[in-house]
C-alpha cells in the first residue's frame, strides 16, 4: 500500500510506501521519499521503488533456512510453554529435526523433502510413531507460519504419509482392579507409595500431578482434590522440580474422590505427620502427600519402580503405570458414566479427546444401546391394524 500527497510546507510530492513485515522479525518496514515537483515524478519513483522491494524480498526470503526460521518462531513460542514443554521441544529440535533439514531453505520446501525427511525418521532413525507425529508437528506448524507470511504454500502439508499410531491401552478388570486396591491386606512389605497409586487409579491423576499434590490441594471433608501443582522436568539435565499450574489450562481441575479413598488419604495422613514429629528440623516440609521419609519429592524413576514392585506379588496383569489413567476412565465409561464428566476429571482439553482415546470401551457400549432399542420396540404392541 502506498499513499502519494502534496507538503503543504513546501509545495512537494512525497509517498510512503508500505513494504510489508519481514517474515523473520515480524516488524513492519515503512519506506519513505520526499521533494517531488510533480506528482507525475512522486508515481514513476514509486513504481521504481516497489520493483526494487519486490525483488529485495524475494532475494531476501530465498536466504532464510529452516534452522533460522525455527529458531526465530520457537523463541516466541516459548512464551506460552512451560519449561518442561520447551525442553521436549529442544530435543525434538535439536536431534530429530536441524541434523534433517536444518539447512534447506524455507523457500525450498516441498513435499518429497518433506516426506523423505518423515521417512529418515522412521527407517533410518527407528522412531516411534508418535515420536515422529510430534516432530512433525513441530515443522508443519513452522511451515503453516511461513506461509502466511507469504514465503512458502502450505499445499505440501496437506497428503503427507505419518506412521501409523497404535494405540495400546492396557487396562485391568473390575476384578482386576479390587485385587490391587486390596494389595494394604495381602503384602507385607507394601510400599510407602501405594497411596499414589490409590489416588492415580481412582481419579485419572497423571503421574507429576499424583507426585505434586499437596494436602493443602486436599479436601478431606468434601472428598475433593485440586490439582494445582505437578512434578515435572526442569532443565535439560533431566532434573525435576515442583512446579505451579498444570500440563494444560484444563489439567488445572477439581475431583471427587471415594470414601475410600479419602479413608486411606487420612490414614497415610497420620504416618506423614508422625515422621514429620520425630524428624523436626531434618524434615523437608513440601506438604506432599507421596513423599520420602524426609518429606522430599519422589522421583519418578523411583515411583514407577515401586509400582512394578508391587504390581509383580499381586496375580494380576502387568500394566504401565499410566495405565492406571486409563483403568479409570475405561471403567467409567463402562459403567456408563457421562463423557463430558469424565473428560473433567482427566483434564482433557475436550470431550472428543476422551473418546477417541478411550474409543475400545464404546463398542460394547453401542451393543448394550442397541439392546436396549432391541427390547423396548419388542415390547411394543406392533399387531395392531394398519
Amino acid at each position: 500500500m502506498a499513499l502519494i500527497k502534496k507538503d503543504p510546507k513546501t509545495g512537494k510530492y512525497l509517498f510512503v510506501l508500505d513494504a510489508r513485515k519481514d517474515p523473520l522479525t515480524g516488524k513492519r518496514k515503512q519506506l519513505r521519499r520526499r521533494g517531488f515537483d510533480t506528482k507525475k515524478e512522486a508515481q514513476i519513483a514509486l513504481a521504481i521503488l516497489q520493483v526494487q522491494v519486490n525483488e529485495s524480498k524475494e532475494i531476501s526470503s530465498s536466504q532464510y533456512t529452516f534452522r533460522t526460521y525455527l529458531a526465530q518462531w520457537f523463541d516466541s513460542k516459548k512464551i506460552k510453554l512451560k519449561p518442561s514443554t520447551i525442553k521436549n521441544y529442544e530435543e525434538q529440535i535439536r536431534y530429530n529435526i536441524i541434523p534433517h533439514i536444518g539447512e534447506v531453505r524455507v523457500n525450498e520446501f516441498n513435499e518429497t523433502i518433506l516426506q523423505n525427511f518423515i521417512q529418515a525418521l522412521y527407517e533410518d532413525r527407528g522412531l516411534a510413531p508418535a515420536t515422529i507425529r510430534a516432530t512433525y508437528g513441530i515443522v508443519s506448524e513452522v511451515l503453516s507460519k511461513a506461509a502466511r507470511n507469504g514465503l512458502v504454500s502450505d499445499l505440501m502439508l496437506d497428503d503427507i504419509s505419518l506412521p501409523r499410531l497404535e494405540k495400546k491401552l492396557r487396562v485391568w478388570t473390575a476384578e482386576q482392579v479390587a485385587t490391587f486396591l486390596d494389595a494394604p491386606n495381602k503384602l507385607l512389605d507394601l510400599t510407602r507409595h501405594f497411596i499414589g497409586f490409590n489416588i492415580s487409579l481412582q481419579t485419572g491423576m497423571r503421574m507429576g500431578e499424583v507426585l505434586g499434590l499437596r494436602w493443602s490441594d486436599i479436601d478431606l471433608d468434601n472428598k475433593m482434590i485440586t490439582v494445582r501443582q505437578t512434578l515435572n522436568k526442569i532443565n535439560e539435565g533431566r532434573m525435576y522440580g515442583l512446579m505451579a499450574g498444570g500440563k494444560t489450562v484444563s489439567a488445572m481441575r477439581s475431583i471427587y474422590i471415594s470414601d475410600s479413598l479419602a479413608d486411606s488419604l487420612k490414614a497415610h495422613r497420620q504416618l506423614t505427620k508422625k515422621e514429620k514429629a520425630i524428624q523436626q528440623q531434618t524434615y523437608s516440609d513440601h506438604d506432599l502427600v507421596v513423599c520420602t521419609k524426609n518429606g522430599n519429592w519422589v522421583h519418578p524413576n523411583n515411583f514407577r519402580r515401586a509400582f512394578k514392585v508391587t504390581v509383580d506379588q499381586l496375580d494380576i496383569p502387568i500394566i504401565r503405570l499410566h495405565d492406571l489413567r486409563h483403568t479409570h476412565a475405561t471403567f467409567l465409561l463402562e459403567n456408563k458414566v457421562n463423557p463430558k464428566i469424565i473428560q473433567e476429571r482427566l483434564g482433557h482439553k475436550n470431550v472428543n479427546i476422551t473418546l477417541n482415546t478411550y474409543s475400545h470401551a464404546l463398542p460394547s457400549m453401542q451393543l448394550e444401546a442397541a439392546g436396549e432399542f432391541d427390547g423396548f420396540f419388542s415390547s411394543c404392541d406392533q399387531s395392531s391394524d394398519q
